[in-house]
């Protein structure tokens, strides 16, 4: 798997059918990030890649993009319905997560309900992947379970 980018117009438009109904500050930030792009971030050809829990919390976590690109934008949402365990659900710049060196972005989900969006409008350059991964703790070995990791999607560029 490598990058595969499809016209702006397309990947906002499954941006915005993965985030009705979230939480309207993330709804702001990607449309922050969308009118940053069209307008002066010469709209680029973008990737649009959704993710489960599931695949968070594979052992060495899920490698999204499968090479080089670009980092734009990040959404999770909680799986959880009950629970408090802290989950750290991160992007790593590798094939895997299993060195902390390769960390981009970690949150941290512990409730029910909760949300996150990180955002790079300029973006962020990738070298050899994006994997996403959920792990007990920051950096850590152990991956959460999937019950207390995210759904989402990332965006990439070339």
């Amino acid at each position: 798997m490598a990058f595969t980018g499809q016209d702006g117009v397309l990947v906002w438009q499954k941006v915005a059918k993965a985030l009705l109904g979230a939480n309207p500050a993330n709804q702001a930030a990607f449309r922050d990030l969308k009118n940053y792009m069209t307008t002066q971030g010469q709209n680029p050809l973008l990737q649009f890649s959704p993710y489960t829990a599931t695949q968070a919390t594979v052992n060495n976590g899920t490698d999204l993009l499968g090479g080089a690109g670009t980092l734009y934008g990040w959404y999770g949402k909680a799986r959880r319905t009950t629970g408090t365990t802290a989950s750290f659900q991160a992007i790593h710049d590798a094939a895997d997560n299993s060195a902390t060196t390769t960390t981009v972005d970690t949150a941290k989900i512990n409730a029910v309900g909760q949300s996150f969006s990180v955002i790079h409008p300029t973006g962020f350059a990738l070298a050899t992947g994006a994997t996403i991964s959920a792990a007990t703790a920051v950096g850590g070995a152990t991956e959460s379970a999937a019950a207390d990791a995210t759904d989402g999607f990332v965006i990439f560029g070339a």
